[in-house]
């Protein structure tokens, strides 16, 4: 659903409950400035308005949606309410806080500095909306994002839902400790005799559930072939297999920064299940971030900044600290003589690239010190010792999956920062 879709649905409904009802100037501002993600204090600054004004417009009409609606509707779930309506082409119906939705959100991080990814959001709600979508992958790189949407995907679309259980697989929980815990929940009782796959089947088909299954690269291998699962985890790929192919009413969602072994065979557009890659930030949302750290950047700079981090949220962050810190605030002295990878990007790259296979590494190395010459047919000829023309591709593919190359028209390509990371690692060695 557009801005524009969205100010078209509240004003029918206003109009709806009260024929001179209608949106004025003042409203259909604040309403959109809300839905692009701006706080009140943002949009009295934006637009030379006091911020008690703009909050008491808001608040006045997010009350006056809500008696229309019977959902309560506030700036956090406006996106939500709204699209459900506009799915379902129906009045919404009430629903009770009490018994709406049973959550447990286990290790998930707090999301109220949330930036954008708003079509992300939406292309996730109109997948889950549906009701045919079985399973959908969140994949990219670290510190891209992928935790902080999954999140906040849940958060605005809890009410479709009997049960929300989010978990993160960092601390590599055996599947048995997982299953056990779920069905704890799903079930109502503190001792289940059955933890089994089928026992959970069965309460995805009989419950309307959200899973969400965060950090996937933990359970699963490093080295040349990808989505490869670790000993005594590979229970999780019939896990995930029997969600993905058989039927149910329910949802798993999967973070990591690969796919798991068989969820790319079975992903497509007209398939119960679905994979979204998490690419970086605009220079707007770079602009955002970089103000809530207390620094002011123009567009260009912050161009700049996404241009040589490729938009990763977390790199951009840490940046920001570093720009503070050493550069005073300049963030023009940090592109001419900062940009370089810093000690906590350093560490954050260093656990990806510590996953890849000495073949893989070794195609790093190459590509970050040749990438005028990039292509697979070079490679082939100057890696030593010799490579089949096989596994050179399935090393690129893995890289590929791993977010960690990308192919440009003429070349294979690595962002500026993973290339200077690589180039620098190589140094040291």
């Amino acid at each position: 659903m557009t801005p524009q879709e969205a100010i078209a649905l509240i004003d029918n409904l206003l109009q709806s409950a009260n024929k001179k009802h209608k949106l004025n100037d003042i409203q259909s501002l604040v309403f959109l400035e809300t839905w692009e993600g701006h706080s009140y204090q943002e949009i009295a600054e934006r637009h030379q308005y006091e911020h008690d004004y703009t909050k008491k417009v808001g608040s006045h009409l997010w009350r006056n949606l809500s008696q229309i609606t019977g959902e309560k509707v506030s700036k956090q779930n406006l996106q939500a309410v709204l699209r459900r309506y506009h799915h379902s082409n129906s009045p919404i119906q009430p629903a009770s806080e009490g018994d709406n939705c049973i959550q447990d959100w286990g290790e998930a991080i707090d999301v109220s500095y949330f930036y954008n990814r708003l079509q992300e959001l939406e292309t996730l709600e109109t997948w889950i909306s549906s009701n045919t979508t079985r399973a959908i992958g969140i994949f990219g790189l670290g510190g891209i994002g992928k935790t902080s949407l999954s999140v906040k995907l849940a958060q605005q679309i809890q009410s479709q839902f009997e049960f929300v259980i989010w978990r993160s697989l960092q601390q590599t929980p055996t599947l048995d400790v997982i299953l056990s815990n779920i069905l704890q929940i799903l079930t109502g009782s503190e001792a289940t005799t059955n933890n089994s796959i089928s026992a959970l089947m069965e309460q995805l088909r009989q419950k309307r559930c959200l899973l969400i299954l965060d950090n996937m690269e933990s359970i699963l291998q490093g080295g040349n072939r990808s989505g490869q699962y670790q000993q005594g985890y590979e229970d999780y790929r019939q896990l995930f297999a029997r969600i993905a192919d058989e039927s149910h009413q329910s949802c798993l969602i999967l973070t990591g920064r690969e796919q798991p072994g068989g969820f790319a065979a079975r992903s497509g557009e007209n398939s119960p299940v679905r994979s979204l890659q998490l690419f970086g930030v605009s220079p707007p949302v770079c602009q955002k971030i970089l103000a809530d750290k207390g620094l002011k950047a123009t567009l260009l700079q912050c161009q700049n900044l996404v241009n040589y981090f490729g938009g990763n949220p977390l790199a951009i962050k840490l940046a920001a600290t570093t720009i503070k810190t050493i550069f005073g605030g300049d963030i023009d002295a940090f592109s001419v003589q900062g940009n370089t990878v810093f000690s906590d990007l350093w560490d954050l790259l260093d656990r990806q690239f510590d996953r890849l296979s000495p073949l893989q590494q070794q195609i790093m190395y190459w590509i970050a010190i040749n990438q005028e010459r990039a292509t697979p047919a070079n490679l082939k000829a100057d890696l030593l010792p010799k490579v089949s023309g096989r596994q050179l591709m399935e090393a690129l593919e893995s890289l590929a999956e791993r977010s960690l190359n990308y192919t440009s028209s003429t070349s294979l390509m690595l962002q500026p920062a993973i290339a200077e990371y690589v180039r620098e690692r190589l140094l040291e060695k």
